[in-house]
């Protein structure tokens, strides 16, 4: 009986896909077959100062659990980072809240009055009045000094938080792997790959002058000596701030009226000095003496009024002037909060990616199968 052609051309699909289904197989055994010849090799890991010996199989859990956990623990060192960062921020403006009062005192007391006066009549009331504040509330109060350290600071938390989450790290690795180790009598005479992770956390964890300078740079501040870049940050917020407050500015138009009304009251008080001395004695030393008195009895007949208006003033403005520039300086260290954390979190970023760098560094050598060659293509 002839087979026919259908039958024919079924048999010849079967043939090509026992053919196909035998090639695919022997392709698949022959790969699992080289992975495992590759995870039998072994590898020397130096970690935590102790040298492991590692199988490939063992190798590529041990690469998993190392990027799951310094993820982990550098997760933890920005999060400690920022709250280091929060708290040096609250501990900071805190000196600038205890010097308002002073500020406020000195204010309204009639140095400081006859200061802003002196300044006013000059035309460089505004000026004198930001440096004031500046003086009270950044140098003397020890804002300045404190924040000008920031940057330094900075670094050597980063450095202790590094230092101590690279020791977790290398804990947790050993004590995760030393008991799978292959023991020392499994070494053939062929070399075996040593992948020195001590050297790649070490580097990829240190908080360098490199991370310094990104961090001065993701501030945008020119940097000048004994400034510091939060300090100059502190500087272009806050000032423009207080010098645009409604209490402040309000006090401002109320010296310039009074200003204003001065010069004619100085002319009346030299003006019934001289009556008084034509009166006393047309001529001689008398009308000196005469024109002195007058004028010195008008002068504090000024005085008085002025400390009068300057009490009442206090009285009535004081309490809410300082709620205002301490409501501002709050804003101010709430705003250069949210900045800091920008540029903290811009600054991680970056050191990432010099942190994995580190770590590809170890694995993409020619030596190495591509399975484990960690965080590569």
């Amino acid at each position: 009986m002839k087979m026919t052609f259908a039958r024919r051309i079924r048999l010849l699909l079967v043939v090509i896909l026992a053919v196909l289904v035998l090639f695919v197989s022997m392709n698949a055994g022959l790969r699992l077959l080289t992975e495992r010849l590759a995870d039998n090799r072994l590898f020397s890991v130096l970690v935590n100062d102790q040298r492991l010996l590692l199988d490939g199989a063992t190798l590529r859990q041990f690469n998993t659990d190392l990027l799951r956990l310094t993820e982990q623990q550098r997760d933890q060192t920005e999060q400690q980072m920022q709250q280091w960062a929060d708290q040096w921020l609250d501990q900071s403006f805190a000196l600038a809240l205890a010097a308002l009062p002073d500020y406020m005192d000195w204010y309204y007391s009639m140095p400081g009055s006859y200061a802003r006066l002196y300044h006013a009549v000059d035309g460089d009331l505004d000026v004198f009045m930001q440096q004031r504040m500046t003086d009270f509330l950044i140098e003397d109060s020890g804002l300045q000094q404190r924040l000008a350290g920031f940057d330094t600071a900075m670094l050597a938390r980063w450095q202790t938080l590094a230092d101590t989450q690279q020791r977790v790290v290398q804990r947790q690795l050993t004590g995760l792997y030393a008991h799978r180790q292959q023991s020392p009598e499994a070494v053939s005479a062929e070399p075996v790959t040593t992948l020195n992770i001590d050297q790649a956390l070490g580097l990829g964890w240190s908080a360098s002058a490199e991370d310094l300078q990104r961090w001065q740079a993701g501030s945008r501040a020119s940097l000048v000596v004994g400034a510091g870049t939060l300090g100059l940050l502190l500087r272009r917020s806050l000032m423009p701030r207080l010098m645009s407050l409604g209490a402040v500015q309000g006090s401002r138009r109320a010296l310039a009226g009074f200003v204003a009304r001065l010069a004619p009251r100085l002319a009346i008080a030299i003006s019934t000095g001289g009556t008084a001395a034509a009166v006393t004695a047309p001529s001689g030393p008398g009308a000196l003496v005469a024109g002195s008195v007058a004028f010195l009895t008008a002068a504090g007949t000024l005085v008085v009024t002025d400390f009068t208006l300057l009490k009442a003033e206090e009285a009535l403005l004081r309490e809410r002037k300082e709620m205002e520039m301490r409501g501002e300086l709050l804003a101010t260290r709430e705003a250069l909060r949210v900045q800091l954390h920008q540029q903290l979190q811009g600054t991680f970023n970056q050191a990432q990616e010099a942190f994995q760098q580190s770590l590809t560094q170890v694995y993409d050598r020619p030596d190495m199968d591509r399975r484990f060659h960690i965080l590569g293509p």
